[in-house]
């Protein structure tokens, strides 16, 4: 015996037909990852332009993430809270852990570039970094509210005096004026200012040929479930991306 099947009008058909797919395809975690972007600014990583998100970390965002992966920006001034809200959507940062409260609650990737922390004096004046001695007896200039564990040591017992200020274009000009002795960037950001200020120019300062210290920028995500599977993927595209030195050259780029 044979079970006649009334004809459907097509449309109900594709519905059904699509109705299935939708349930034989699991929504994939990372479908579509949304860069928290810090409005404040973060120069040259996180900028916004006439009202447009750019900068560096964008780029290494969005030729870092997996293939067929959408990548999204969200402008919010606090960019790091994102990554503790809950729900169905994956955030992405970039970050260092050691900057990172609690850092262990977020994923985190491999690391994507080394951020090395100079010193900078002016050029009349250098002041070359060979330990905590020779900064003895000197006035470094720091950005309000940042910690600086390289020589926050010599400021609770004295041996050197913090001077703040709000932002590091204005640090620079104070520097180049002599009202601070030295101060403390990471190199990427302090070339960047001084490439993209009519007043500033190179020539003006000196960079420490030692470091004080360094940090690995990574990326770190909210514990979306899931998500965590996807991670080797990125850190496969974020190793090939540093040996054929993709990152570098963003980073030339600004």
């Amino acid at each position: 015996m044979f079970t006649v099947i009334p004809r459907q009008p097509f449309t109900a058909v594709l519905l059904l037909v699509l109705a299935w797919t939708c349930l034989a395809r699991p929504v994939l975690a990372g479908d579509s990852v949304t860069f928290a972007l810090f409005t404040r600014g973060w120069p040259p990583f996180e900028m916004v332009v006439n009202g447009e998100p750019q900068g560096a970390a964008l780029d290494i965002f969005r030729i870092s993430m997996p293939v067929g992966v959408e990548t999204l920006v969200l402008m919010v001034p606090a960019s790091r809270s994102v990554l503790r809200t809950p729900g169905d959507r994956v955030y992405a940062r970039l970050e260092c852990r050691e900057w990172m409260g609690n850092a262990d609650l977020y994923l985190w990737s491999d690391p994507v570039l080394t951020l090395r922390t100079v010193l900078l004096s002016r050029r009349n004046r250098p002041v070359e970094y060979t330990g905590e001695t020779s900064l003895y007896n000197l006035t470094i200039g720091c950005i309000k509210t940042y910690s600086y564990p390289e020589v926050d040591p010599l400021f609770k017992n004295g041996k050197a005096s913090r001077y703040d200020v709000n932002s590091d274009v204005v640090l620079l000009r104070m520097l180049k004026a002599g009202r601070v002795d030295v101060a403390l960037f990471d190199e990427c950001t302090a070339r960047w200012m001084i490439r993209s200020s009519p007043e500033l120019s190179m020539e003006d300062f000196h960079v420490s040929k030692r470091e004080l210290g360094s940090a690995e920028l990574r990326f770190a995500f909210n514990r979306h479930p899931g998500w965590e599977s996807r991670l080797g993927e990125i850190n496969e595209r974020i190793r090939a991306n540093r040996e054929n030195g993709v990152y570098r050259e963003i980073m030339d780029h600004y």
